[in-house]
């Protein structure tokens, strides 16, 4: 946690004393999963706000997400470096470290690595790794996503994902979606989707409201 607190102060800093490179982000995330839990379990309400600062491809930020379960409610920190080949491959590595106020606290942290390519103007691909050393008391877990979105038009889009992850002292589990994003201008969309896995109670469907804007620089 120290570090990421002082990975951000130092972009910040960094970015006034070059204020040309420095970008800070923000945005907002309401989000409506139905019958989550299992059938009749009702509709999950999830809004989060985030903050990043980002100063040549370094960024760091934070997130807070609060449900209408309390015990659900998440804090997390993160930092990293994303950047972009002459291709146009995009890759992007970050650290987030999980906090569960409600529910112990610290669940621990992972390493990520993303990478998305195009394949011509209306289609890409992306593959997504992730590792936690530890997670809530859980040992090192692993886990693995490939993605597909097609650019219908400049608005609207479709795409799909399947990943498989590790679970603690048991077998694999898979889990996808599918579903559509509608783009409001550039800082506005909004998705629906269908969530199912093994591991799944139901598959259910999901609904999001998502905002990004820049706040300074840019």
């Amino acid at each position: 946690m120290r570090l990421l607190i002082g990975a951000t102060l130092l972009a910040v800093s960094a970015g006034q004393a070059s204020a040309q490179d420095f970008i800070l982000y923000g945005g907002a995330e309401l989000e409506f999963l139905r019958d989550e839990f299992g059938e009749g379990t009702g509709t999950n309400s999830y809004l989060e706000g985030y903050l990043e600062a980002e100063i040549n491809g370094f960024f760091a930020g934070a997130t807070y997400e609060v449900a209408n379960d309390e015990e659900l409610n998440e804090g997390n920190l993160y930092l990293g470096y994303r950047g972009a080949l002459a291709s146009g491959v995009e890759y992007t590595f970050y650290y987030t470290r999980y906090y569960y106020p409600n529910a112990g606290g610290d669940a621990g942290g992972e390493y990520s690595f993303e990478v998305d390519v195009p394949l011509g103007e209306p289609v890409s691909v992306s593959l997504d790794l992730y590792y936690l050393p530890e997670f809530a008391g859980s040992s090192s877990l692993g886990s693995a996503y490939l993605g597909a979105a097609w650019a219908v038009t400049d608005a609207f889009e479709v795409s799909t994902y399947y990943g498989t992850y590790e679970v603690d002292a048991a077998d694999n589990e898979e889990e996808w979606e599918f579903g559509a994003t509608y783009y409001v201008g550039e800082e506005t969309t909004f998705d629906l989707r269908w969530y199912d896995g093994t591991d799944y109670v139901d598959g259910y469907l999901g609904l999001t409201l998502n905002w990004d804007t820049t706040l300074l620089g840019g």
